[in-house]
């Protein structure tokens, strides 16, 4: 059996090649339908993601005409028949006040709908003004409780020094022309993650009341920063944060007071390096997990952003299973991290007229095939899971070789994003959904 370029294509109930990059989020509404968002537009379903009424071209507005929607757009089911809530950012207007304010940015702001999208309400603002503020798309969840749980980020650095020195590049040889492989390998900031919470169904919001998340490496000697993250509610009350860092595997946070406080990021047994995932609860109760599944080889190799993943746990997080690829270049389905470090390509330039950096000759290779995909959308419904990944791959041309976006046959539309549609079996292999009786006696008190 073949995994490349994914495991078990057969069991794929639709693929669809899309246009809308990463700003995918969806939400299933009780007369059966999926709305989905990109951005500022919408359209839906009515047969479980096998077929798509066509995005209009004009995008959603306010009840005062405004545009609704924005960057890293995230939908969230409300109560009430085909309500929904979307939170998106938008980019703030300059302020003018009389002490020093944080540079103007982006805050993120929440509309309502009370019929499936068709109108919505003004915005309420989530977000301080003074706090830099960005996300991941569709990764807002409602908790059994009723509460709106949306995790975020903010950064702390200069975006751009007067001075600031050009940092090195990465990238690899394929068919012996150079690409790009770049994936934030460099970015000189630092972030945190924080959450936010809203009690009314996101009239007001707060913040988790114990501070910002961060990485601590060996005590406080040296701290990691995480951010574009995804939460999940494992049982009620009790919710699990996986978090984007660069230190060779996904890191997770858990809550046991529904968002309130959470504990320190810990690393995972997951590889993944400077990349996001989602985090989601499947209906037999089991955890899912989609990623850029790489090791510190891999990366080093040039092949990063190169395979996405899934992968259960039937146990709430700890023991992981059933690992696939839901798009790949490699066969592996699964790869085991290396150390709790950051990891970078081997193969590195830096700018003309500088000398060469010393590489690692063990991982300078050129390669025949390369693609890009990644930043995952994922809704769980009841028999099947939607994944939306980007999707870029390689172009050869005798004056020019890169990683692009797609263009169609007849030259219009720009194929930049999969999604795919999955029956709930796929993920576990093909086989039928089911609890593992050893895991389940291991987490168990234990008997005389």
């Amino acid at each position: 059996m073949s995994n490349v370029p994914m495991t078990l294509p057969d069991l794929m109930l639709a693929e669809h090649e899309t246009e809308y990059g990463h700003e995918s989020t969806f939400v299933e509404l009780e007369d059966g339908r999926i709305l989905h968002v990109a951005a500022y537009w919408k359209n839906y379903s009515e047969d479980g993601g096998i077929t798509w009424t066509r995005m209009p071209s004009e995008k959603m507005v306010d009840v005062d005409g405004n545009p609704v929607g924005g960057a890293e757009a995230a939908l969230v089911k409300l109560p009430g028949r085909n309500s929904v809530g979307m939170s998106a950012l938008v980019d703030d207007a300059p302020r003018r006040t009389t002490y020093a304010a944080t540079p103007d940015g982006r805050g993120l702001h929440f509309w309502r709908s009370d019929d499936a999208g068709q109108t919505w309400s003004a915005p309420v603002r989530m977000t301080d003004p003074g706090v830099r503020t960005a996300s991941y798309q569709d990764n807002s969840i409602r908790t059994s409780s009723g509460r709106i749980v949306r995790p975020v980020w903010t950064d702390l650095s200069q975006q751009d020094g007067p001075s600031e020195p050009q940092p090195p590049f990465v990238g690899k040889l394929v068919r012996n022309q150079w690409v790009n492989t770049s994936a934030h390998f460099f970015d000189p900031g630092f972030s945190a993650a924080y959450v936010l919470l809203s009690d009314d169904e996101g009239r007001t919001w707060q913040r988790n009341t114990d501070g910002e998340l961060m990485i601590f490496v060996d005590g406080s000697a040296a701290v990691s920063r995480v951010n574009e993250s995804s939460v999940t509610e494992v049982a009620p009350g009790r919710l699990l944060m996986f978090m984007r860092n660069r230190l060779g595997r996904l890191f997770q946070a858990w809550s046991d007071d529904d968002g309130e406080t959470w504990t320190r990021p810990m690393p995972t047994s997951l590889a993944a390096t400077t990349t996001p995932a989602q985090i989601r609860t499947l209906p037999t109760g089991h955890l899912l997990c989609v990623w850029n599944q790489e090791n510190h080889q891999e990366v080093m190799r040039g092949f990063n952003r190169t395979r996405v993943s899934s992968a259960i746990s039937r146990n709430g997080g700890s023991v992981w299973e059933f690992f696939q690829n839901v798009q790949s270049l490699h066969e592996t389905t699964r790869v085991e991290p290396g150390p709790i470090e950051p990891v970078r390509p081997a193969e590195q330039y830096d700018q003309p007229g500088k000398p060469a950096l010393e590489r690692d000759a063990d991982y300078i290779h050129s390669a025949d095939v390369h693609g890009r995909w990644g930043y995952c959308s994922v809704l769980v419904m009841k028999d099947r899971v939607l994944i939306t990944h980007t999707f870029s791959s390689y172009e050869d041309a005798p004056t020019t070789a890169q990683i692009i976006r797609n263009p169609t046959d007849d030259g219009g539309t720009i194929i930049n994003q999969k999604l795919k549609v999955l029956p709930l079996n796929w993920f576990y292999g093909g086989k039928e959904p089911a609890n593992n009786p050893f895991l389940k006696e291991a987490y168990e008190p234990a008997r005389p």
